[in-house]
């Protein structure tokens, strides 16, 4: 069973969130204005005649929706935009902790740690790239841990092959050859503990 994570912050990517929330805003705000606008368009040849406060209005209709419109819903205006802004942060979340998860990871990963993970909450977007980045982790290990396990026994072999008892020519020769094969595996094993792998 997944451990639950709770999320601490509201803004974990505050650019990305910010874009996003004023993005939805713009696009319901603009909605409902293109709809207001579509409406009087329809409306522009028309008369409204209305009735407030025992006094007989008369006025083109657009004019009149609109005035109607903003006196009797500032409310509604004010409270949907706020209750948008708040669900488009809370379903921002679903995206920008994955994205901020990817990322402490990779450069976890740059920095040479093979052993973190990305572990998701139940409702983060992305769980399926989190899995493809998590197995290469685990294969990348398992090959570096392979590698370093490979250059010890490469070592070895050196240090066999370095005290056989040969023809003073020939040893000069095999002495310089490991020479350099352990300058190779120096340089190798070296690149291998940079890496930091599971199975260390």
């Amino acid at each position: 069973m997944e451990k639950r994570v709770k999320r601490r912050k509201f803004f974990i990517k505050k650019d990305f969130q910010g874009k996003l929330i004023l993005g939805c805003f713009l696009f319901v705000t603009g909605g409902g204005l293109l709809f207001n606008v579509v409406l009087g368009l329809l409306s522009a040849d028309t008369l409204t005649i209305s009735y407030v406060n025992q006094e007989l209005q008369l006025g083109q209709t657009p004019f009149m929706l609109l005035k109607q419109v903003l006196t009797a819903n500032w409310l509604l205006i004010i409270v949907g935009g706020g209750l948008v802004m708040l669900a488009s942060l809370l379903l921002s979340h679903r995206i920008a902790g994955p994205l901020y998860r990817f990322e402490t990871t990779l450069d976890k990963m740059k920095e040479g740690c093979l052993t973190t993970s990305i572990q998701l909450r139940d409702k983060d977007q992305g769980k399926d790239l989190a899995q493809k980045i998590n197995e290469f982790n685990d294969q990348l290990s398992q090959s570096f841990c392979a590698i370093s396990h490979n250059s010890k026994a490469l070592e070895a072999l050196i240090e066999q092959a370095s005290t056989l008892a040969l023809p003073e020519k020939e040893k000069e020769q095999l002495g310089s050859l490991c020479w350099a094969m352990r300058e190779h595996n120096r340089k190798i094993g070296g690149n291998c503990r940079y890496f930091c792998s599971r199975d260390e």
